[in-house]
């Protein structure tokens, strides 16, 4: 199962307050998708029109609709504004996979560029046609550690009309890609890319200039558990759940934590007392990585969340709890819906701790908005 980290790098054009491309990341389900939406022009109308078929595009994959259909409903519908005043952007989109099926689709912008094992090249697209428009795509499967680089005509259009009739090209960035990926970190990478672009057109920058490096890498997987089931009939299967979950496996809840151990025909056991609310007690159970409280553990790991991942280096429970999100970028959360009364006691309302299933929705949305992704499970 394969994760992937998107390291971006975005200049403007000279003498421009805002940016004509627009960038998008995001997860959804079980892919990721990442896109570079190019305004035709500059300033201010660039600016809105990426931004606008940038978040139709967004939409319409949150609504269901496949990357294909999305990426050519907008060219088709591009074809309009050539003639009316309507937003016209330039775009290239990914969607990869946890399998590593990528899909990738490019309309009147550069056709990507994929590194894998010191092996640098451009992926040449089928292009068909859409509507009066035609459209590229490019189907492969990516490995762990391959780097996919998408970007904006900005970047292979560098030294048009300075010694470069058209710049220097999808090969030129490929070339450049291929000598420094290696010995370069992401950022430095696309630091020294986009630093080169400006160097060989009269060192400034002729037009906006995006670029995304995806990197695929193996996912550290977390599995959550956290509540009783709604019925108890359901005990036995949120057993087998749990027995049966990938990566770190993390009880959050006494209730829970017995439930568990009694389906599963072992014992909860006490590892640290804690030291009040802000440490609650630490258990440990035989198949488990980390057993803690519920409500109070979750309400300080989704406050831990909005933190510097470096300043989180504490022994508290709620500290090592936020450590483990940080640290994973597939978490899987069990949620059992089952009410707990003492959640709702005045001591709790009059602390500011939040119910455990509001809680957890604290924590999937945050979790979410850090690029992590998560699948929601609840019994």
């Amino acid at each position: 199962m394969l994760h992937y980290e998107a390291f971006n790098k975005q200049v403007l054009k000279d003498h421009q307050l805002v940016c004509g491309d627009h960038i998008v990341s995001f997860n959804h389900k079980d892919s990721y998708y990442f896109a570079i939406f190019d305004g035709v022009g500059s300033g201010v109308y660039a600016n809105l029109a990426a931004i606008a078929n940038a978040s139709r595009w967004k939409k319409m994959i949150r609504e269901g609709i496949s990357i294909s259909e999305a990426c050519e409903k907008m060219a088709a519908d591009t074809n309009r504004a050539r003639n009316q005043k309507i937003p016209f952007t330039a775009f290239v989109a990914v969607m990869v996979t946890r399998l590593g099926s990528a899909l990738i689709y490019v309309y009147e912008s550069p056709n990507p560029i994929l590194s894998r094992k010191r092996v640098t090249r451009t992926l040449k697209p089928r292009f068909y046609s859409t509507g009066n428009e035609e459209i590229g795509e490019v189907k492969i499967d990516l490995e762990e550690e391959d780097m996919l680089f998408i970007f904006s005509d900005g970047v292979s259009q560098s030294g048009m009309g300075k010694g470069r009739a058209l710049g220097w090209g999808e090969d030129g960035v490929t070339s450049f890609i291929g000598r420094h990926c290696s010995n370069m970190e992401p950022e430095e990478l696309l630091d020294a890319l986009v630093e080169h672009c400006q160097k060989i057109s009269g060192n400034q920058y002729e037009d906006d200039t995006s670029i995304i490096m995806i990197q695929a890498s193996k996912a550290r997987h977390l599995s959550l558990f956290s509540g009783p089931p709604r019925w108890r009939h359901d005990d036995s299967a949120y057993a087998d759940a749990f027995r049966n979950a990938a990566g770190t496996k993390v009880i959050c809840g006494s209730t829970t934590s017995g439930i568990l151990a009694r389906e599963l025909g072992t014992r909860v056991r006490l590892l640290t007392e804690g030291e009040g609310l802000h440490s609650p007690p630490t258990y440990a159970m035989k198949g488990a990585d980390f057993v803690t409280e519920g409500a109070i553990a979750l309400n300080q790991a989704a406050n831990l969340l909005y933190a510097d991942p470096e300043e989180v280096k504490g022994k508290s429970a709620p500290e090592q709890l936020a450590r483990l999100f940080f640290n994973s970028d597939v978490i899987d959360v069990y949620e059992g819906l089952a009410a707990n009364e003492a959640h709702e006691m005045l001591l709790f309302k009059q602390l500011g701790i939040r119910i455990r299933r509001e809680a957890v929705r604290a924590i999937l949305n945050r979790l979410e908005d850090l690029g992590k992704m998560v699948h929601y499970y609840p019994f």
